[in-house]
């Protein structure tokens, strides 16, 4: 670059003038910046020099850059500028969307905004259903090809069939639970995980009852409708191992009869997973509902209890979640993938 000649970084404005941010290199090969602002009425320029690339972007910071509307954005800076857009509470306003699609040309804009969600969120709490363990190789319960489709979970799921029905009852849940030996949670799980450890997520509450969280590595976990993996005796409530209750032996404490420790119809939920759940998402600053149809009560009220923000993951996004502040569709997997890739490039790890 020429001495002094000016290089446009990104330029900005709106109705009452615009904003330049320029840099120049002198023969020594040293930057310098500033910014330049014009006024529409007269045509007058202010020009406002600053030390570093750094101190000229954050003097964005005192001003709601995010409503002015983006000229140009210089390829060097989209990173920098981006990464200042994920730090801002997404907004609907139209040139915030502008800005979006200067930043993340290659992104789809409802990733960018989930992203930017976690990446400003002090407190952000997960909510997780059927559509979260679909894809490893786990079939959910309501969808065409769901387990209710083919058995009445009145007849089965229900603590009257641990009395009535206990053999059928014991090969049914025997049967999910050798299913649950040969699967695995997806990258999906793991990112959660990872999420945690980074501390862009606080905990996780999930209706699934696979335990891939945990094995994921999540520990923040409330699972609140138990476990296939922990198994108790139904009368007195001993836990034991999962053989036992595989080769229907009775409870070694009271000969009762054993079961997984889920939640059957007409059940409570677990008190201490609830709790923590609820306590969790009253705290949290952002609540992201992923693969639920959330037509469970209560776990369906618990978005509702939270006087953040609220955002909706699903392959389908039916009308009736429109209370969300923002839609994403797509498979749990392929969303949260997408979202992994715009915080790791926009370095928020």
């Amino acid at each position: 670059m020429a001495n002094n000649t000016w290089e446009t970084l990104a330029a900005y404005g709106s109705e009452t003038g615009t904003i330049e941010i320029q840099e120049c290199r002198n023969k020594e090969g040293k930057e310098k910046y500033r910014r330049v602002i014009t006024y529409m009425e007269d045509n007058h320029k202010k020009k406002e020099e600053a030390g570093s690339l750094e101190e000229v972007f954050k003097s964005l910071e005192g001003q709601d850059w995010l409503l002015y509307f983006p000229l140009y954005v210089n390829p060097k800076v989209k990173k920098i500028l981006g990464a200042r857009l994920l730090q801002q509470p997404f907004k609907t306003h139209a040139a915030y969307e502008t800005w979006l699609q200067y930043c993340f040309q290659e992104e789809e804009t409802n990733i960018v905004k989930l992203a930017g969600a976690v990446a400003a969120s002090s407190k952000t709490v997960v909510l997780t259903g059927a559509g979260m363990s679909t894809e490893s190789n786990l079939p959910d319960f309501r969808s065409k090809a769901g387990w209710w489709q083919k058995i009445d979970p009145k007849s089965i799921a229900v603590p009257e069939a641990v009395e009535n029905n206990y053999s059928v009852f014991a090969d049914f849940y025997g049967e999910r639970i050798k299913a649950l030996e040969s699967t695995a949670p997806h990258a999906g799980h793991f990112i959660l995980a990872e999420w945690e450890k980074s501390s862009l997520i606080h905990s996780v509450a999930t209706q699934n009852v696979d335990g891939l969280h945990r094995k994921a590595g999540s520990r923040n976990v409330y699972e609140l409708h138990g476990a296939l993996d922990k198994v108790k005796c139904h009368r007195c409530g001993t836990e034991t191992e999962i053989d036992n209750f595989l080769q229907k032996k009775p409870c070694a404490s009271c000969s009762g009869r054993l079961r997984p420790g889920v939640v059957l119809f007409g059940e409570f939920l677990p008190e201490d997973a609830w709790n923590g759940a609820l306590k969790n998402i009253e705290e949290a600053d952002l609540v992201i509902v992923i693969g639920t149809s959330l037509e469970v009560y209560p776990v369906n009220q618990l978005p509702r209890m939270t006087d953040g923000r609220t955002i909706y993951v699903n392959a389908e996004t039916e009308s009736e979640h429109g209370s969300f502040d923002l839609l994403v569709k797509g498979k749990a997997k392929e969303v949260l993938e997408k979202v992994e890739v715009v915080l790791r490039n926009m370095s928020f790890y």
